[in-house]
């Protein structure tokens, strides 16, 4: 089941596909930014797939804009981020939304 949150919120989602490189140095850099952002103000939560093929999609959501921003300010984070662009990703797509209305069954 997926939780569903009280909006309005905002989304990140991050779309990308993986290159071949470095998987293990992948996943410890990715529990520490799991790690990281579970003590950011704002966060509300996130969900991450990745397909065999390599494409990943990861929903971040957020009380605001302004706790994104900190987030993307984040030292620890943009040193994750820039590595991640020269070797951990083929490609890689952002986009930010406010949800104005969710509802599950």
């Amino acid at each position: 089941m997926i939780e569903t949150l009280p909006s309005p919120y905002y989304a990140v989602i991050f779309t990308s596909v993986r290159t071949a490189t470095g998987a293990e140095e992948y996943e410890r850099a990715s529990q520490r930014m799991l790690e990281l952002v579970q003590a950011q103000p704002g966060f509300l939560g996130v969900k991450s797939v990745r397909g065999e093929d390599g494409l990943g999609i990861t929903v971040s959501c957020w009380t605001d804009q302004a706790a994104i921003l900190a987030w993307k300010n984040h030292p620890e984070h943009q040193e994750i981020r820039e590595r991640g662009r020269r070797i951990w990703y083929r490609s890689y797509h952002i986009r930010i939304t406010r949800v104005e209305r969710s509802y599950s069954a």
